[in-house]
């Protein structure tokens, strides 16, 4: 009896810890993706300039936000005046209602109206988190590019730095 439960352990145990880190991991992606999509939704609508024309525009930057990743989630309201980049994340409808254990970045390289020609780079999206709580990050971030005229063009790659420090 206690050789089989040893060995339904030494089976169990390894999967249940993958499954909790990947858990953990799978929020950065997801939470990635919804910053995009609302970025990109924020691109597309042209926003009315002061001389009377439109144009499709970039927010400014924001973020880190919080300020400090979590290793146990934690709510974030992300329209508070002290949350690093409000007006932004306000702007752009990231405003996350799970709790996070990640701190999230929105980073154009050029913000404003004035953008240059299609197929740059025009932003980068970053999530970075410290799941064990040692100091040490892992991040994951996502780019676009300019497309056509108010289309922002997700960078398939996702790229990550240490997954689970």
């Amino acid at each position: 009896m206690v050789c089989l439960l040893g060995a339904l352990l030494a089976v169990a145990f390894p999967t249940f810890i993958r499954t909790v880190q990947t858990s953990k991991i799978a929020e950065a992606s997801s939470e990635l993706a919804s910053l995009y999509k609302a970025s990109a939704s924020y691109y597309a609508t042209a926003q009315s300039l002061p001389d009377g024309t439109h144009a499709f525009c970039l927010a400014t930057a924001a973020g880190p936000a919080p300020a400090l990743p979590a290793v146990e989630p934690v709510r974030v309201d992300f329209s508070a005046a002290d949350t690093p980049g409000a007006a932004t994340w306000s702007a752009i409808g990231f405003l996350p209602q799970a709790a996070l254990r990640y701190r999230y970045s929105y980073l154009p390289t050029q913000a404003g109206c004035a953008l240059p020609t299609p197929k740059v780079a025009a932003l980068s999206l970053r999530a970075e988190g410290d799941l064990d709580g040692d100091g040490a990050y892992s991040r994951f971030e996502r780019g676009a590019n300019l497309g056509a005229p108010g289309e922002l063009v997700p960078d398939p790659v996702l790229r990550v730095r240490d997954r689970v420090e």
